[in-house]
């Protein structure tokens, strides 16, 4: 009996932690493990040119993932009103991709790589003056990946 008390402890700290985690994902205090690889794959490519990495900041990527969600929902790909939802973050300058694919063997890395392949949205990823970055990625009940980067200096 007393092994069983503890094993049922550890499960349910173990539930409340994936539940807080996932509170905090939905909330986008961090970034979902999509969002996180195409957060990489930029700093990634900036590293390649010499250039430092983006710092995550909540708030951009609460704003990212909001979005993200927004276009999955009405299927229509569209940039957002940059300084909406960003009234508590002191920037200088702020960028957005958006971007939509269907599903292919890498998703995430056609997308990057077709962003990366865009001057505008190279420019963005490549710009010296941003300093931090927020990602979100959402799925349509069809399938297709609608992703948003948001780029602010701070």
């Amino acid at each position: 009996m007393t092994q069983t008390v503890p094993a049922r402890r550890l499960r349910s700290g173990a539930a409340l932690l994936a539940v807080a985690l996932m509170a905090l994902v939905a909330a986008g205090c961090i970034m979902n493990p999509e969002a996180r690889s195409l957060y990489d794959r930029t700093n990634a490519l900036r590293a390649s040119k010499g250039l430092p990495a983006l710092a995550e900041n909540h708030l951009l990527v609460t704003k990212a993932q909001r979005w993200a969600e927004h276009l999955a929902s009405t299927g229509r790909l569209s940039h957002s009103k940059l300084s909406d939802g960003l009234e508590d973050l002191r920037w200088r300058a702020l960028g957005e991709n958006v971007a939509v694919h269907s599903p292919t063997a890498d998703t995430l890395k056609t997308i990057h790589d077709r962003l990366a392949a865009s001057p505008e949205h190279r420019a963005n990823m490549l710009d010296p003056r941003f300093t931090h970055l927020g990602v979100g990625v959402a799925r349509s009940p069809d399938g297709r990946v609608w992703v948003v980067q948001v780029f602010a200096a701070v």
